[in-house]
Parts: structure tokens; C-alpha cells; sequence
């Protein structure tokens, strides 16, 4: 399986759309953009960019107007280009640990200081080079969070989370117990596909679209 079509369904899975884009200089609205990293400069769009690379081949970034957040190395396991869409799509920056030396001791350590400033420790795990990794397809995909299908009541906990209040307030202000409340931030995070409640809370602000 291509590298591309695996990417599409691992985000179709996690509750986001990918898309590959035909041109480059005309991206639908989108969370996040993946593209190569030989094409950043083709990139005009202000979108955050989560780019592409193979091995520790940094030299194509350049003096790129593309807002990259996320450097991502394709030896990577499926979960660290998750991972890396998730952390943009939030706010924050998103470095394959592969990459932090060269980058940060080569020409560009300003960009890696711009993609990792806000990046966590990573314990993404390397794998042995993709079949595919060679011929990367260079159509590039964007991504986009799915409006996920919420019942009533879990809209209603979404909007307290929104408000920072924790499971046991939630529970006080809707009358129900406090595992009630874990039932229901299981269920909203699957959904989603968002990581925990600090994630949801940055992504979704207020009431979200109830089932009818």
C-alpha cells in the first residue's frame, strides 16, 4: 500500500478528512497541510504545514514562506504522523526525533526551533524504511477535523470542559455521577479523535451539533 493511501486512511480512521490536493496554490479551507517537503516552496497558503521528509534530508527547507509546524520523518510509525497532525491542528509544534540533531546543527535551526518550540518528548519508535518511502507521492493532502455526531447529553459535556471545569464538577452541574461523566468523555474523545480533554477543549470550544 502507498504511503498516501495509508496516511488517508489512518486520518479517515481518526475522525479526520484527507484530501489529496490537486493544486497547490488553490488548498480548500483545512486544519492542517501535509505535503513533501521538496514542495514547501510551492506553498502560499497560510495553513499550517506538516512537511514530509525521508532520512535526515533537511535541505529543501529553504527560506519557505509555508507556516511549518511539524517535520516529520517517513520512518516513522503511522501514530507519529498522527500524532504530528494532531499537535498542529492544536497549535503547537511537532519534531520526528530523528530530525531534532540535524536540524538544530545544520542551516536551519531557526525552523526547527520554530516546528519543536512547543513540541513534548516524543517516544515515537523507528521503523525499517517504508517500501514506498522512496516514491512519496508529492500530492500533497489536506486535512481537516471531521464535525463528529454528538448525543445531547455529550454536547452538553463538551461545552463544560470548554468552560475548564473537571469531571466532578461536571457531574454536580448536570446531576449525574461522576463516572457517568468518564463514560461520557470516553465516548466524546473517541469520537473526535482527540488525545485528552485539554486537546478537545482548544479544538472545540462551546456546544457541538447534538444527534437528532
Amino acid at each position: 500500500m502507498s504511503l498516501r493511501r495509508r496516511l488517508t486512511r489512518l486520518f479517515a480512521g481518526s475522525g479526520w478528512n484527507a484530501v489529496e490536493v490537486e493544486d497547490i496554490h488553490a488548498i480548500a479551507p483545512c486544519d492542517v497541510l501535509v505535503v513533501d517537503i521538496d514542495r514547501l516552496e510551492e506553498v502560499q497558503d497560510p495553513t499550517p504545514v506538516a512537511a514530509l521528509t525521508y532520512g535526515t534530508d533537511v535541505r529543501h527547507l529553504g527560506d519557505v514562506r509555508a507556516d511549518v509546524r511539524a517535520i516529520v520523518d517517513l520512518d516513522d510509525l503511522d501514530e507519529a504522523f498522527l500524532e504530528a497532525v494532531q499537535e498542529v491542528a492544536a497549535g503547537h509544534g511537532w519534531i520526528s526525533p530523528t530530525l531534532v540533531r540535524p536540524l538544530l546543527r545544520g542551516p536551519h535551526a531557526g525552523a526547527a526551533a520554530h516546528a519543536g518550540a512547543q513540541s513534548a518528548a516524543q517516544t515515537t519508535a523507528r521503523t525499517a524504511a517504508h517500501p514506498a518511502a522512496q516514491a512519496v507521492a508529492h500530492t500533497p493532502l489536506r486535512v481537516r477535523h471531521r464535525d463528529p455526531v454528538l448525543t445531547a447529553r455529550e454536547s452538553e459535556v463538551v461545552s463544560l470542559v470548554s468552560q475548564g471545569m473537571n469531571n466532578g464538577e461536571i457531574a454536580g452541574a448536570l446531576y449525574i455521577a461522576e463516572s457517568t461523566v468518564k463514560f461520557h468523555m470516553s465516548n466524546i474523545l473517541q469520537k473526535t479523535g482527540f488525545r485528552d480533554r485539554s486537546q478537545l477543549a482548544a479544538r472545540m470550544p462551546g456546544r457541538l451539533p447534538a444527534a437528532r
